[in-house]
């Protein structure tokens, strides 16, 4: 029987200092390591003898990936925790979502150690940070030897457990744009029990104008093999005068277009029941913030 206390496996481990050497040491050991962030997945994978890395990389003491900026929109290090998530004013104001989702985020322990580029690179169908980003229309930006790139956060992951950064690419900033206009947001989820991933989580973007629903982003969590945005069900809503009618119709569009399975956390058909339910509700709750 796997001891989940003890690290028994035969690794080699190193702290670089800089982003740099943390790209000189990934160009090094290739698909062989695993970069450690806050390590509340990865090294739990590891006791359970799920992983078997060569050489953890631990980027933990790079002070430059670890900062909130407020510019046109928020420039967030991917070593930033989930509790200074929280604890910012201008996130629980102005990206309501992302400070909900960092809220509910386990316990304060996981919420002091997890970090945000950690939650997304571990690429779980259930991440919590994954809907309020890609619902925010969040980028990412990623540095590969002397390359950058910068793309949505919408297409980084893949498959459960997989996303497109390659053995050598790292992670060091997610980008969330700039709210314009009245912009409401809100973020759901259900678990079994409060410090679990949740079965369903739902997170919702409102721009409004007046009585209209201008524009929509709806994003769901643990219903498929990655973080789905839910673009058929948007479009019931966008440009059209908001009414319950129509966002009865989007919740059930939603319950369409996910694709859950049955896993030990819940099931198929009740991941589909309460998705109805958690879109409603979120849809209400941004289009009300807005």
């Amino acid at each position: 029987m796997t001891d989940t206390y003890i690290l028994a496996q035969n690794f080699e481990y190193v702290e670089p200092k800089t982003i740099e050497e943390a790209v000189h040491f990934l160009k090094v050991y290739g698909d062989r390591a695993k970069v450690v962030a806050g390590g509340t997945d990865l090294l739990v994978e590891m006791k359970m003898d799920k992983l078997h890395p060569d050489c953890l990389i631990n980027i933990k003491r790079i002070p430059a990936l670890r900062y909130l900026i407020e510019e046109k929109g928020l420039r967030i290090g991917t070593l930033t925790p989930f509790r200074e998530l929280e604890k910012s004013k201008i996130v629980q104001e102005r990206y309501t979502a992302l400070f909900e989702a960092a809220q509910s985020v386990s316990s304060v322990q996981i919420k002091q150690m997890g970090t945000l580029g950690g939650n997304l690179c571990h690429a779980s169908p259930a991440a919590d940070s994954a809907p309020p980003l890609i619902a925010l229309g969040a980028k990412v930006k990623t540095i590969d030897g002397k390359k950058e790139r910068v793309f949505p956060l919408e297409e980084f992951f893949i498959g459960p457990g997989k996303s497109v950064l390659s053995p050598q690419e790292l992670m060091v900033e997610v980008q969330v744009p700039e709210n314009s206009g009245r912009v409401g947001s809100a973020f759901l989820k259900i678990g079994r029990v409060s410090a679990d991933l949740s079965k369903v989580s739902v997170a919702v973007v409102i721009e409004r104008e007046r009585d209209l629903c201008r524009d929509i982003r709806i994003a769901l969590g643990a219903v498929a093999k990655i973080p789905l945005r839910l673009k058929r069900a948007e479009e019931i809503l966008r440009g059209k005068k908001f009414g319950e009618g129509l966002v009865t119709q989007t919740s059930l569009q939603a319950s369409e277009e996910i694709q859950p399975i049955d896993d030990v956390r819940s099931t198929a058909w009740y991941r589909r029941e309460v998705s109805k339910v958690l879109v409603r509700e979120a849809v209400n709750l941004a289009w009300q913030r807005a």
